[in-house]
């Protein structure tokens, strides 16, 4: 008897894991569907990961860039990153970083859910698979996803040695300065989380022990000790607007007289975010899945047939509050309410198991494993229908001489997030396989680069340009562009825009400037002699 229990537990165990090492590579199989993938910032960082490591030779970019080491909390993925590109292509290491950046999270998710639980319930594993490709991963926000794996990691071990005091401590330091130099923001969610474990920790027969209390939130000040002062010490402690920005636009725009148009944008961003929290680039099918997925986690915890941990009893509804109440930016971090939901997600994806029970009981665990593949398909889909696109690029851009500085434009409207994500990677494919300098992420309070040279200047008179003519879009953003030394422009003119789909048809004449090619979604200039 005891022979056939054992047994029995190791086939479950290697059952379990097998799951979910399938789950994680199902969610890698949407990175091979095409060459490049349709993420607003990821290629931008790519970039600085590539200038990081040494792609120095190329004399554009020698002359408009500059390494600039320095202690910021957003050093994860400069680290790594640049690690991955001194030995692969560029591309190649994209791509490679682009796997880790979405592991990240569902491995986190099963930890946190083996910790709590003795084992990942299958529940968890779909919900980790689920928001593997999710709204914040369409931002490209890489530090922010490997930071959010490692904290609920290292949340599912504070929990998992809550017996072990000494060990627990000796865990959680290590991590909190790794998590810090990663993603600060993430580094104050995960603070967070783990007091509200410990709030939960010190209430017996439904009272707060008060002293409990106490003493446990002390042995958390010795985890934040070091990475406080590794904050006081960074540039981004003293970011333009202190710790936000948000009291000086509420100002701003009651000044102007439109603040409730704001705050009902505002809004309708944070429920956007929400509902499109598993994110596929089908932006109204994506709000149909997210309505369905909240629906059914929802309905399962409301009856009884998923059970939250109780020691994330407080978590949930403090990642609720903060998603509706948060500043959109702080410490010149932004679009914050956007990555709450994601947040929240995870927690409970690593926190609730199914009670099990009558086949009748498991119709909403079902329903969770048929949403999973249902939004791997989506996203297949969404990044596949940019190949032919990414792919004519990377063609027209490979033939240009590996120098010179180059920028985006948008017609009217394509700026917008969905508008705009297929064609804003294609400035920074310019950098990474063309050697052409493009701006990018270089905030003195976040990255360790600076843009200087020609570079920097063009940026500059183009500022001007716009402060003289605000709202420039179109074939005037580009003139103006072009006018402030760029060789090179990239219109981005939206799915439903005039790009042309050959070489030269139908792209606007500007006068200073010559179509070197153009595809779905986007027209690449050149300056020529007037």
């Amino acid at each position: 008897m005891a022979l056939n229990a054992t047994v029995g537990v190791s086939r479950a165990v290697s059952w379990g894991q097998f799951r979910s090492l399938g789950i994680v590579l199902l969610c890698l199989l949407p990175v091979f569907v095409a060459p490049v993938m349709p993420l607003i910032d990821f290629y931008a960082h790519a970039l600085r990961y590539d200038i990081l490591a040494g792609a120095s030779g190329d004399p554009s970019f020698d002359e408009n860039y500059r390494v600039a080491w320095k202690l910021v909390p957003n050093l994860g993925f400069d680290l790594l990153g640049a690690l991955v590109f001194r030995v692969l292509p560029e591309l190649a290491a994209a791509r490679v970083v682009l796997i880790m950046v979405i592991s990240a999270p569902v491995i986190g998710v099963m930890i946190l859910g083996h910790c709590l639980h003795g084992r990942v319930p299958v529940v968890s594993a779909a919900l980790a698979g689920i928001l593997a490709q999710n709204f914040v991963l369409g931002w490209g926000f890489a530090n922010f996803l490997l930071g959010l794996g490692v904290s609920l990691s290292a949340l599912g071990l504070w929990i998992a040695t809550a017996d072990r005091p000494g060990r627990q401590l000796g865990i959680a330091v290590p991590f909190g300065l790794v998590i810090f130099l990663t993603h600060g923001f993430m580094f104050a969610l995960w603070g967070l989380l783990l007091f509200s474990v410990e709030v939960m920790a010190s209430v017996r027969d439904g009272r707060l022990e008060a002293g409990t209390l106490l003493r446990r939130a002390a042995r958390l000040l010795l985890v934040a000790v070091g990475p406080v002062l590794l904050f006081l010490a960074a540039d981004t402690s003293q970011a333009q607007g202190g710790v936000t920005t948000a009291f000086s636009n509420v100002a701003a725009h009651l000044e102007a007289g439109d603040l409730m148009r704001r705050m009902v944008v505002e809004i309708w961003l944070r429920l956007d975010a929400g509902l499109r929290v598993a994110d596929s680039n089908w932006p109204v099918a994506d709000r149909i899945f997210g309505a369905a997925l909240w629906a059914v986690i929802g309905l399962g915890l409301w009856s009884g047939r998923f059970r939250l941990d109780r020691r994330l009893a407080l978590a949930v509804p403090l990642l609720v509050l903060l998603a509706i109440a948060i500043p959109p930016a702080m410490f010149g971090v932004g679009h914050l309410p956007e990555r709450l939901p994601l947040v929240l997600l995870a927690v409970l994806a690593g926190g609730i198991a199914s009670t099990g029970g009558t086949p009748g009981k498991r119709t909403l665990t079902r329903l969770v494993l048929l949403l999973l593949p249902l939004h791997l398909f989506m996203v297949t889909l969404g990044w596949a229908r940019e190949r032919s696109s990414y792919t004519h690029f990377l063609d027209v851009a490979g033939a240009l001489p590996a120098q010179g500085i180059a920028v985006s434009a948008f017609a009217p409207g394509a700026e917008a997030r969905d508008q705009a994500r297929g064609c804003k990677p294609l400035q920074f494919l310019l950098g990474l396989t063309g050697r052409i300098a493009v701006p990018t992420f270089a905030n003195a309070t976040q990255q360790p680069l600076e843009i200087v040279g020609p570079l920097a200047a063009a940026m500059r008179a183009y500022d001007d340009h716009e402060a003289a003519t605000p709202g420039l879009a179109g074939v005037d953003q580009v003139a103006a562009q072009l006018a402030s030394g760029f060789d090179y422009v990239i219109l981005c003119t939206g799915r439903d825009g005039m790009a042309a789909t050959g070489q030269g048809g139908g792209a606007p004449a500007i006068k200073g400037a010559a179509t070197v090619g153009s595809g779905a979604g986007w027209i690449l200039y050149r300056a020529v002699a007037n």
